[in-house]
């Protein structure tokens, strides 16, 4: 399970990062075609950021909850 734990940790980290990287150039994508200002551009892509690595992470506990009451549960072998 520990290793299982690690290889999700890591693969958590890479999906923050790919998400949070998208998440901000939409946003400021679509807030520099709408005009606002840099300040506000960099206040949404923080909050973008902050968005996505908390739904990665969410995402990744449930996973490793099912993971974890999957070997709970199984049946012993005979």
């Amino acid at each position: 399970m520990t290793l299982l734990k690690i290889v999700l940790n890591t693969l958590r980290q890479v999906l923050t990062w790919c998400a949070s990287s998208r998440a901000q150039q939409f946003v400021e994508d679509h807030f520099r075609d709408e005009g606002y200002d840099e300040d506000s551009i960099y206040i949404a892509r923080q909050a973008a950021t902050l968005l996505a690595g908390a739904l990665i992470t969410a995402l990744m506990e449930q996973i490793l909850q099912l993971i974890a009451t999957h070997l709970t549960h199984r049946c012993p072998a005979h």
